[in-house]
């Protein structure tokens, strides 16, 4: 069973959070190549050369100078295979430079700078490529772990008697309190089977923020919850486990960009099999320069979890790696860009965009997309937008998952009290001012809308704003 259990871990990675794919990739690209559809092909590899990809790069020079696809130019053919050599680029490449650069004038080594100071690698380490982080850098003011729960008070009974084992990575807000709210899942191995006990355990930590003058101010963590089975002697599951990651990562050092993706996430979710302590976020990378709209996620997601140490730079990379991928239909990068936009925008024109973002990830069954949703439907200060009649239709399908979350009642009694229900109000924000208390937070908020809606006011305004 032990076996049996940890290969099927692994291979299900194989196919979850398997792309969407960018509005341009390289397999797509390299499919119209192969057609002869040279048009086609060269707007997909210009698309992909622009945010680093050096194969796109060399393909693109290579089509310039034969003005497949697009009119010859010599000076951008060198420009790109320039480009394409700083990044590793190959022969095709060094033919192009050695061949050209004899016959270029200063009018022609002039565009060339143009584009490099568009897209060379220190335009791109500028505006696009997350920084490498080294150990130490982490330092100043952070969120810190002071009192971790317990992962095996919330381990799913079916996973445990099943002997499956499993890690979810959660990203939480930190208040003041030094507590955690709107817990959110980046990903999990096995998919989505402990994604709710990931939120518990986050939920029942308890923290330091950070302090500036003096006084505590709120933070965004990240971690890992692992969630373990203590087996007997296994037998030859290793040695399995040891050969589907040797599978993946050569086709990942192959250049296949989904490949890459998959050995990423296995050295990020399973520290045992990281033995050389290579960085995910590098497979991350290479994988969303290939057009894969679920690294451009990861990615978007490293960068925004770095900028409060790392510089607010990050937070410009990471929105841009972010937006591609809602571009591309992503359904987390959906939810991840709303979750930010309510956080770090607050304003009507971020709570209008956050809401279409919402609803596109509702839309393909997301249930973190439900459940914002739900709460932009029940609380939003554009009445003409509200429907707190569909709010509680939607978080009626979620209380299995989100009722250990005080947040939950909350969405119900915001949306009754739109209703004019006051009573059902009332009761649903008692019970979410009691659970709110379990956990230790601070109860001024939760006690500020109860208020309200025992005066028979509903209340507007945005209920993950910490």
């Amino acid at each position: 069973m032990k076996n049996q259990a940890m290969c099927s871990c692994l291979l299900a990675l194989l196919t979850v959070l398997m792309p969407v794919m960018s509005r341009a990739d390289l397999y797509s690209a390299s499919a119209a190549a192969d057609k002869k559809d040279f048009a086609r092909a060269f707007e997909l590899y210009r698309e992909l050369a622009q945010i680093g990809l050096p194969e796109a790069q060399e393909n693109l020079a290579v089509m310039y100078v034969n003005g497949e696809g697009v009119k010859r130019d010599n000076v951008l053919g060198y420009a790109w295979a320039v480009i394409a050599l700083e990044n590793g680029g190959g022969e095709a490449a060094k033919g192009i430079v050695a061949q050209l650069e004899p016959h270029l004038n200063a009018a022609a080594r002039s565009r060339v700078a143009e584009v490099q100071a568009r897209f060379g690698k220190a335009s791109l380490e500028e505006r696009l490529l997350p920084k490498v982080y080294v150990p130490g850098m982490h330092a100043g003011k952070q969120c810190e772990m002071r009192v971790p729960a317990n992962p095996d008070t919330y381990y799913p009974y079916d996973a445990k008697i099943q002997m499956i084992s499993g890690t979810v990575m959660v990203e939480a807000t930190v208040a003041p309190d030094g507590r955690a709210r709107n817990a959110r899942v980046w990903y999990s191995l096995p998919a989505k089977v402990f994604d709710e006990a990931g939120r518990r355990v986050a939920m029942n930590n308890i923290y330091t923020p950070p302090r500036e003058n003096g006084v505590p101010v709120t933070c965004t963590m990240r971690f890992k919850v692992r969630f373990r089975v203590t087996y007997g002697n296994g037998g030859g599951g290793d040695d399995e486990q040891k050969k589907v990651l040797a599978d993946v990562r050569a086709k990942a050092e192959s250049g296949d960009p989904r490949s890459q993706l998959t050995y990423g996430l296995l050295l990020d979710m399973r520290d045992d099999m990281n033995v050389s302590h290579e960085r995910p976020l590098s497979w991350f990378l290479k994988s969303a320069q290939a057009g894969v709209a679920t690294a451009q996620y990861l990615v978007g997601m490293n960068c925004l979890a770095a900028a409060p140490w790392a510089g607010e730079n990050e937070s410009t990379k990471g929105l841009a790696w972010l937006q591609m991928a809602v571009d591309a239909g992503q359904i987390d990068a959906q939810v991840a860009m709303a979750n930010y936009l309510l956080r770090s925008q607050p304003g009507a024109d971020s709570f209008s965009k956050a809401l279409g973002l919402v609803e596109k990830a509702a839309a393909s069954d997301s249930r973190d997309g439900k459940y914002y949703l739900a709460a932009l439907l029940a609380t939003g200060e554009d009445a003409a937008r509200r429907d707190p009649k569909r709010a509680l239709e939607l978080i009626s399908t979620m209380k299995d998952e989100f009722e250990f979350d005080p947040t939950f009642y909350e969405i119900r009694a915001a949306a009754e009290a739109m209703l004019g229900n006051f009573e059902a109000a009332q009761k649903d924000q008692k019970t979410a001012v009691s659970r709110a208390r379990k956990y230790g937070w601070n109860l001024g908020d939760q006690q500020a809308r109860l208020a309200s809606y025992q005066a028979s006011k509903p209340w507007t305004g945005n209920l993950f704003a910490y």
